[in-house]
């Protein structure tokens, strides 16, 4: 019981630093969009083989996350949470995601009609 409390409060003090360096009083829909996608990659990249996860080969444990460690798989129903990987890796894309967008509107201006 106590590994998932911990587990938890991982996740929690984890989305307490995203919630606070995002500022979300000021939040507009630019940013809804880029933390909404940001959440969704985390996921889908830790799962992609060689990039993703790897396996530690003396211990038998699994890390998840890219491109810092966010969640360690220990063995039986055993998952801890690295200390700052999670946010690490949301604001790692996040950040990637708000350059691309910056990039597309400076390659493809929008055009406003009045």
């Amino acid at each position: 019981m106590s590994d998932a409390l911990t587990l938890l409060i991982g996740f929690l003090v984890n989305g307490l630093i995203i919630a606070i360096l995002l500022n979300i009083k000021k939040m507009n829909s630019q940013k809804v969009k880029l933390t909404i996608l940001s959440i969704i990659f985390i996921p889908i990249i830790a799962i992609i083989p060689d990039l993703g996860y790897r396996m530690d080969n003396d211990f038998g444990y699994y890390y998840f996350g890219f491109p810092a460690d966010a969640l360690v798989y220990r063995g039986g129903s055993l998952y801890t949470l690295e200390s700052l990987g999670l946010a690490f890796n949301f604001f790692f894309f996040y950040w990637i995601l708000k350059l691309i967008y910056k990039s597309w509107i400076l390659l493809f201006p929008v055009k406003k009609e009045y």
